[in-house]
């Protein structure tokens, strides 16, 4: 079974899990108890997958089990579309040729591929979950809690995924802005299995100063809104790995963000220009400030789904 993934993703502080399991009560919603998945991705030692942009698994839940790989996709200010595949299996048994021929690039031998394949890492994490009715729209909720393991390393797992099941795009991103009045979220762009690979690395590589402007007048709009998300993420990566000058850095990079709406004023949604950039660059000059209050900050959070909604809608035409 194949379909085409669109989702979300929230990392969650703490403090944020119970306010958002509220709010999701009170939406017409099925609710699905917390339950145990075992999850082990497989790549060969040259990650001839990663190469291919393809990520593997196998699945485990109550004695079942599922294999999945997700083929080359897109993560647009940080909605995430990739297509997926899943075959029932009746054990934790790779079985390459169950999926299509056609996902493969052509000429390969996926008899030897598998022959190839070993265990990476693995993800164990509990997930709790809610379908719900939102707008025009289902909606699937869940919420992921636990760890990457790789060797002797982990790292916590602690999110919320919007799917779309059914629907529109725009609703899922009208969710997540009623989510956004919640602090403790922040809107995240590297799946679990990108993690995974990045915590097998034997030295982390260091991080680059993010560039704070570009010329976007050189640029279709469509470009440089991406370019700018990206850069978005680049500097609250670069905050919250407490490189030196980041909360500088980051308040050059809304100074340029204001520059670029002045530049739009005439294309930009009401809603992106309602965007509390001063507000935001305030909250920036205060030095007791920490980048986990900011970047997991209300104020924040609603200021980058705003440019996604932006963004999404010169690719989306159900976006209102």
């Amino acid at each position: 079974m194949s379909h085409l993934e669109v989702e979300l993703k929230l990392a969650a502080q703490t403090t944020a899990i119970e306010p958002v399991r509220q709010f999701l009560s009170t939406l017409s919603h099925q609710h699905t108890e917390p339950k145990k998945l075992t999850n082990i991705y497989f790549d060969t030692e040259t990650r001839q997958l990663r190469q291919w942009d393809m990520g593997l698994r196998i699945r485990g839940c109550d004695g079942r089990y599922e294999m999945t790989i997700k083929t080359a996709g897109q993560v647009i200010g940080g909605l995430h579309q990739r297509p997926e595949y899943n075959v029932d299996i009746d054990a934790p048994e790779l079985n390459l040729p169950a999926f299509p021929v056609e996902i493969w690039p052509e000429g390969t031998d996926v008899q030897q591929l598998q022959s190839q394949l070993q265990i990476l890492f693995s993800t164990n994490f509990t997930r709790e979950k809610w379908l719900v009715t939102f707008e025009d729209s289902e909606i699937e909720i869940v919420f992921d809690q636990g760890e990457i393991s790789a060797g002797s390393r982990d790292l916590p797992i602690q999110e919320f995924e919007l799917e779309l099941k059914k629907g529109f795009v725009a609703d899922v991103l009208n969710l997540a802005k009623k989510l956004a009045d919640i602090d403790g979220l922040r809107l995240s762009s590297t799946s679990k299995a990108a993690r995974g690979y990045s915590l097998m690395q034997t030295e982390r590589a260091p991080l680059q100063q993010p560039e704070t402007v570009f010329d976007y007048e050189q640029q279709p709009i469509e470009q440089a809104l991406m370019h700018m998300q990206q850069l978005s993420q680049q500097h609250e990566a670069y905050w919250l790995a407490d490189e030196a000058g980041a909360r500088e850095g980051l308040d050059v990079f809304l100074r340029f963000v204001q520059a670029f709406l002045v530049h739009y004023r005439n294309s930009a949604p009401q809603f992106v220009q309602d965007i509390p950039l001063e507000q935001l660059r305030a909250d920036l000059a205060d030095d007791k400030l920490s980048a986990e209050t900011f970047c997991y900050s209300s104020r924040w959070l609603k200021c980058k789904l705003a440019f996604t909604q932006w963004l999404i809608a010169l690719k989306y035409t159900d976006i209102h």
